[in-house]
């Protein structure tokens, strides 16, 4: 070391007006990807920022590798981020009590977390000049609400999204015979009462993502969240959920679920390599996965715990230990009130649109009812509806209608 650099150093340690104007969140502190302010203003060149052609919902797109995507929707967005992950952290602390239980699980799940996604939390952070340990525990708070493991965290989790909030959602694929037009389309019911615990429903977002590598993709979803669990990639692949029974096994050393579905929405150009990343995932928790592919008008239903992975397609029976779905023609269907479900769509075979879906989903949707999409994947084309208040679920809001590949078409730079 220099006499020069321990002359400052002496001269910075008398100073405490000095440390006092050190900003330990400041990007050139915190980034090892971005070295100067140049850098950062080419990087957020290449995102932009809208709405939806109704005002109701901001579209965010976003280019480049993991980091620099991460980074773009935390500075572009970073008054909302630090707003809604704020406040749903600080809820998750409240019910939860202690810090240290979502540090260990993320150190749980961290081996089975793909770089890229590491990558972009830490953009994510970065951008938005949050602290990493915020982001990291937002991102595996969903894997959490479906442990079935320990149970006094289980009681406590159980506490947490009782009644009202329990998480159970519902979806539904149907084509051919079964609708108005011949088209497939399918459901997604995302029962998750996070409009009870949090302001996510305050911060909607269509995130348009075009990886450097991978497929462009969009993540139907909210501010600030990197997860998964609603979207529709450019190859015509949606994306359905929901969580499925406690059964013996689960544990939170595995991949967060809405980490694999991004993989799904950014590897797989048909329903075999969607088999592939979610048949060969080190999962967590038991989940149904509901997933069509519009270039084919195929759709599938996966079960996938720990121990296996099951396929069902249109119009064929479902069985599972205690659950069982009778077989309608060109459709495969799932969820909270099966026998509500099962008698509905029999009921309105082959006139199924999505207007019709738009009416039929408040019958067999919960309480929770936090946010739906029907999605229209041959035409790449979605409406969705979000909750709007704690008190006004999204079955009862108006649906806004997004066109990704009018949007693409338009948006080829």
């Amino acid at each position: 070391m220099t006499k020069k650099v321990l002359a400052l150093l002496f001269c910075f340690s008398l100073s405490g007006c000095a440390l006092a104007r050190i900003d330990p969140l400041h990007l050139l502190v915190r980034s090892d990807r971005i070295t100067s302010l140049e850098q950062e203003a080419e990087i957020l060149s290449r995102a932009s920022l809208g709405w939806t052609k109704d005002g109701r919902i901001r579209v965010l797109v976003t280019r480049g590798n993991a980091y620099e995507r991460g980074y773009q929707q935390g500075k572009l967005l970073r008054q909302e981020v630090q707003d809604n992950l704020g406040y749903i952290h600080k809820r998750a602390l409240k019910k939860f009590h202690f810090e240290e239980l979502f540090n260990e699980v993320y150190e749980r799940m961290r081996p089975f977390i793909p770089q890229d996604y590491v990558d972009e939390m830490h953009g994510l952070a970065h951008g938005s000049r949050l602290p990493l340990e915020v982001i990291h525990h937002i991102h595996v708070l969903a894997d959490i609400g479906e442990w079935g493991g320990k149970k006094h965290i289980k009681k406590a989790i159980r506490e947490m999204m009782a009644g009202t909030l329990a998480t159970t959602c519902s979806n539904l694929s149907a084509s051919g015979s079964a609708t108005s037009d011949g088209e497939l389309y399918t459901v997604r019911i995302l029962d998750w009462g996070l409009h009870r615990i949090s302001k996510l429903h305050e911060y909607p977002l269509i995130h348009i993502s075009i990886p450097d590598k991978g497929l462009t993709n969009v993540n139907i979803g909210w501010v600030g969240y990197l997860g998964a669990v609603s979207g529709m990639n450019a190859e015509g692949i949606t994306l359905g959920e929901m969580g499925y029974r406690d059964p013996e096994g689960e544990t939170l050393q595995g991949i967060p679920m809405p980490f694999m579905l991004r993989q799904v929405l950014t590897e797989a150009s048909n329903l075999e390599d969607v088999r592939r990343i979610i048949r060969d995932a080190v999962g967590t928790n038991s989940y149904i996965f509901m997933m069509s592919d519009g270039k084919s008008k195929e759709s599938e239903l996966y079960v996938k715990d720990r121990q296996r992975f099951l396929s069902f397609k249109p119009g064929a029976d479902i069985r599972d230990t205690q659950d069982y779905l009778p077989a309608i023609a060109d459709i495969v269907y799932g969820g909270h009130y099966n026998e509500k479900m099962t008698k509905v769509l029999n009921e309105n075979h082959g006139q199924l649109s999505p207007e019709l879906l738009q009416r039929i989903i408040p019958q067999i949707a919960m309480p929770s009812n936090f946010q739906n999409v029907i999605y229209r994947p041959q035409k790449l084309q979605f409406w969705v509806s979000n909750a709007a208040s704690s008190d006004d679920w999204a079955a009862s809001q108006p649906y806004t209608f997004f066109d990704l590949a009018e949007f693409l078409a338009n948006n080829r730079h």
